[in-house]
């Protein structure tokens, strides 16, 4: 074993530490525009489209960004990868916060997403190639994981916080210290040691996958927003489905494939990619709606909103590494179902308190949901990564990403739509405004709160009124739906491996041994 290697291993949590940091603000601003809602729609006049795509563009593009950055790591080192990640999310964080516009917003969220796609599969290599021990790496992951649940959680109480004080943009200028501080810990603690066996890059994959994803969501947005039609909905469907078949036959055909689909023969690598999907879905697309429920419904302000949610991020953090432990002794089959079935206790609990109006049980429901998530995506990460042979650490950190992103697209798109198509039903202009409220007051709470500025006293308090009734249907049916999703995907893996836990992957000694002579540390 090489020096670097041995100093490597010996700074290893600590350089789990810095790796961490790294990863927390990029998992962070998947969220921290949630309680900034009320904010854009007003500062810079977003349409309940546009703050949708505002927060759907960064994992979208990272769906198809990260099938690129993953095996690059293994190309020019993870190491290098990491450093130019950082600088590009650095640069891109001004943009945003400079942002004149809702679609100038969304193309610097788009830029802020090339330089997190970089770090998230960059900082999972590094630890899977750092902790060889198979219980220090079941911890390690496990804050890794805690990082993933907990930032896209903390997200929103960061983002009040800045709200009280500064302008919206200052959510963004936060991860200027962060990065700088990142590149001076990671250039001085890590070496950069690139395969000497370089795969073949091929474009077409990447653009595949990020077609797809826009594709398919834009055609979800379409379908359940005001003034689109039908063939809108219909062409960027069938754009986004022929995308993604073209990119599957692609995988499956190539012999040095972008996404090796063959990691998903082995049962592990299924069920934890299933558990870091579909919740993750339902955390993001669901914490955007708890967001505006608590400051449009409940009348918070940023600052209390972002505190009030504080429970649900520490819970996660809490679980996280208490996972690693608990898996180590308990299995995939019992812990991940386990803490599915907590957070679906937690999206009852919000039900039950969206009509009560209880501070008390909303509390109580979000520990739920936070400990629950952390508990879960900690234990997928784990079988995502020790499903996989070490040699293929970069394709099974890029699969990694591409759930998480996936999922949390998907659920901004989905839930975001279904709450969208739900409000419009469920909204009806009260007499007492007369003719005078607008047809995007239908829309979404904002738009209608932003209309009611405009009317008379008792006119905008009964248009209020309405929005704030329609908003909460629509919010319990989607704390239901929400519910009734992570209790599916808790019952299917228990019925996957209800046989119990297969072991975890062996590489292969040929190319194990290739591999610990090429890469040496990360």
């Amino acid at each position: 074993m090489s020096s670097g290697t041995t100093t490597a291993k010996g700074n290893r949590w600590l350089i789990l530490a810095v790796v961490a940091g790294c990863f927390l603000p990029v998992a962070a601003d998947a969220t921290i525009l949630n309680v900034a809602v009320p904010t854009l729609t007003q500062t810079l006049g977003a349409s309940a489209r546009e703050v949708l795509w505002i927060a759907d563009i960064y994992p979208l593009m990272m769906v198809g960004l990260v099938l690129v950055t993953g095996p690059l790591g293994d190309r020019i080192g993870h190491k290098r990868l990491l450093l130019i990640g950082l600088a590009v999310f650095a640069v891109a964080s001004l943009a945003c916060a400079g942002a004149p516009s809702p679609i100038a917003l969304i193309a610097a969220r788009a830029a802020l997403a090339t330089g997190a796609s970089m770090i998230i599969p960059a900082t999972l290599a590094i630890i899977r190639q750092v902790f060889d021990n198979d219980r220090e790496r079941a911890v390690a992951i496990g804050v890794w994981s805690a990082v993933a649940a907990g930032g896209a959680a903390v997200g929103p109480v960061a983002g009040g916080l800045l709200l009280e004080h500064f302008w919206w943009g200052a959510v963004f200028l936060i991860n200027l210290p962060l990065a700088a501080a990142s590149v001076l810990l990671v250039s001085t603690l890590l070496a950069n040691r690139p395969a000497q066996e370089k795969e073949p890059w091929e474009p077409l994959s990447p653009v595949l996958g990020i077609v797809a994803g826009v594709g398919l969501v834009y055609a979800v947005k379409a379908a359940t927003h005001r003034g689109t039609s039908w063939w809108e909905a219909a062409v960027s469907g069938a754009v986004g489905l022929v995308a993604l078949v073209w990119f599957i036959r692609r995988q499956l055909s190539s012999s040095s494939p972008m996404l090796d689909l063959s990691l998903f023969h082995a049962r592990s690598f299924r069920a934890g990619t299933l558990a870091a999907t579909v919740p993750v879905l339902v955390l993001v697309g669901f914490e955007l709606q708890l967001a505006q429920d608590l400051q449009y419904v409940l009348g918070m302000s940023p600052r209390e909103a972002g505190l009030f949610l504080l429970p649900m991020p520490l819970a996660a953090f809490a679980a996280g590494p208490l996972a690693g432990f608990l898996v180590s002794w308990h299995g995939l089959r019992l812990v991940i179902p386990a803490g599915l079935a907590v957070a679906a206790c937690g999206y009852v609990g919000v039900f039950a308190s969206a009509g009560q109006h209880s501070s008390v049980l909303l509390t109580v429901s979000l520990v739920l949901i936070g400990a629950g998530h952390g508990t879960v995506q900690t234990v997928a990460s784990d079988a995502i990564m020790t499903g996989a042979p070490p040699e293929q650490a970069g394709a099974a950190a890029s699969i990694e990403s591409v759930t998480y992103e996936v999922g949390a697209g998907l659920g901004i798109a989905l839930l975001g739509s279904l709450m969208a198509g739900l409000y419009s039903r469920n909204f009806t202009p009260p007499p007492a405004a007369g003719a005078h409220v607008p047809a995007a007051a239908s829309d979404s709470i904002g738009e209608a709160v932003s209309a009611a500025d405009h009317l008379p006293g008792p006119a905008a308090r009964a248009v209020v009124s309405a929005a704030k009734d329609a908003f909460t249907t629509g919010y319990r049916i989607t704390a239901v739906v929400a519910a009734v999703i992570v209790t599916a995907v808790a019952v299917s893996i228990a019925v996957a491996l209800r046989h119990g836990d297969p072991p975890p992957a062996e590489p292969d000694s040929d190319t194990a041994r290739k591999t610990e002579a090429s890469h040496g540390p990360a």
